[in-house]
């Protein structure tokens, strides 16, 4: 395939384009479902989706093609059309050259994605039995797996321009994701679980699926509390999670530059408690974010974001690092193959503190432990607000558990978590996705309840 993206750049120089980019995804996945307990069959696709970027000096443009059996020359042409009328970008200054050697990462696991069908689906019994396993122990009269199942993918990235870059990258990724029913003594209580790694890490995994599973038990019964100001200790997952829709694209330079970030103009300031560092970390392994470059080709490095609360650095892709006169820091990813690639972080890093999640629990007076939400998505990074149903609580009353909750809203402003109302920042990370997070104490929390 790399022989036909270096086709496709020295054709596009020799038809009169200044620049000529290929950025292609070559995926191959196998998924399983599960619904009610039983695996369906195997499912087994491969796609290939390609991004061919032209400029005629400040103007520049893209199409996709999804299939390789095309005729380059009618490619190309259709390119010329888009870029002949596209305006010119006043602040354009090319596709970037050869940016230092990458480092090697730990982003592909052989095994995740050569294993037979007969052994994804004894990995999938293995993980439901694990998962289940603590509520039978607890005597429950039934625990069911509703639904979930487990995707295996294979990636290979390539990138190629005519400035010289030409890099290739193979990731692997595993996603196993489960929901569990119980019911006990009349109540009912439901749990969800997920792995979603680069690697596979059994030790790990038994140890997330049994962890969850016991935690089931805490739900029977749940249901809303009155409305008011709580404390707060968000789970590592819900961390994660709340960080990636209310704060993270804040950091990228474009969303600086363009306004949308309440960030702009902050740097070297501090905007957060001083017990706050952010590190965009490419290199930690097993998060789905590990490369050791960019989707332009630029080397990737590990940098603090946010140290002791002070915003240090921004984000950059090399068309916002070129256009502020910044370095570029191997940022730049895009949300389709054609597009111009925007910043955003590599891993998220929340670098842990100390103390667990129990240990905070112990030391609360009165307050709600968050294991699970949604509608976390509408949150909004260019305010910074927080907004989510927390479907699995519990309050916590003088060091105790009293009783387990969901169905209410948890409100307020990232910003003030993050300085003001920040209490501790725990030391049990977990990785999950392309986010390393530990658990989070914030103190006046708003609660919408009953």
């Amino acid at each position: 395939m790399k022989e036909l993206y270096e086709k496709i750049v020295k054709k596009g120089l020799e038809r009169g384009f200044s620049e000529v980019e290929v950025y292609a995804v070559e995926r191959a996945t196998r998924s399983f479902m599960v619904l009610s307990e039983k695996i369906s069959e195997a499912m087994y696709r491969e796609s290939i989706h390609i991004g061919i970027r032209g400029a005629l000096g400040r103007r520049v443009s893209g199409i996709y093609v999804n299939t390789t059996q095309f005729n380059i020359d009618e490619v190309l042409d259709k390119l010329f059309s888009a870029v002949k009328s596209t305006p010119e970008d006043p602040h354009w200054s090319g596709f970037p050259p050869v940016i230092r050697t990458p480092h090697s990462t730990s982003s592909f696991d052989e095994r995740v994605i050569t294993m037979s069908e007969e052994e994804y689906i004894e990995l999938l019994k293995y993980s439901m039995e694990n998962f289940k396993k603590p509520a039978l122990a607890k005597g429950v009269e039934k625990a069911i797996i509703t639904e979930g199942g487990l995707e295996a993918e294979k990636t290979r990235i390539t990138v190629i321009n005519s400035h010289g870059v030409a890099r290739t990258t193979d990731l692997s990724s595993l996603h196993i994701g489960f929901s569990l029913s119980i019911e006990k003594g009349g109540l009912q209580a439901d749990k969800s679980v997920f792995y979603s790694k680069s690697i596979l890490n059994e030790k790990e995994l038994e140890k997330v699926l049994v962890e969850e599973g016991e935690r089931a038990l805490f739900f029977l019964g749940s249901k809303p509390i009155e409305s008011g100001i709580y404390d707060v200790i968000l789970e590592p997952l819900v961390t994660g999670a709340i960080l990636t829709y209310s704060l993270a694209q804040a950091f990228s330079a474009l969303e600086i530059i363009e306004g949308r970030s309440p960030l702009r103009g902050k740097e070297g300031s501090s905007v957060f408690n001083d017990k706050i560092n952010i590190i965009d970390d490419p290199y930690l392994e097993g998060a789905l974010g590990t490369r050791s470059f960019d989707d332009e080709g630029v080397v990737t490095s590990n940098k603090p974001i946010v140290e002791r609360g002070v915003f240090k650095n921004a984000l950059h892709s090399y068309y916002t690092a070129m256009k502020t006169a910044s370095t570029p820091t191997g940022n730049g990813f895009r949300r389709s193959p054609a597009a111009q690639p925007t910043p955003r972080f590599t891993n998220l890093l929340l670098r842990p503190g100390s103390g667990s999640l129990e240990e905070f629990m112990r030391d609360l007076r009165r307050g709600i432990v968050v294991y699970e939400v949604i509608g976390y998505w509408m949150s909004d990074y260019t305010s910074g607000s927080v907004k989510a149903t927390i479907t699995h609580g519990l309050l916590i009353e003088n060091g105790v558990i009293t009783r387990p909750v969901k169905g209410v809203v948890l409100g307020g402003n990232i910003y003030e978590w993050l300085s003001k109302n920040i209490v501790e920042v725990g030391g049990d990370i977990r990785v999950i996705g392309d986010t390393a997070t530990p658990s989070l104490w914030i103190s006046n929390v708003r609660i919408g309840g009953e």
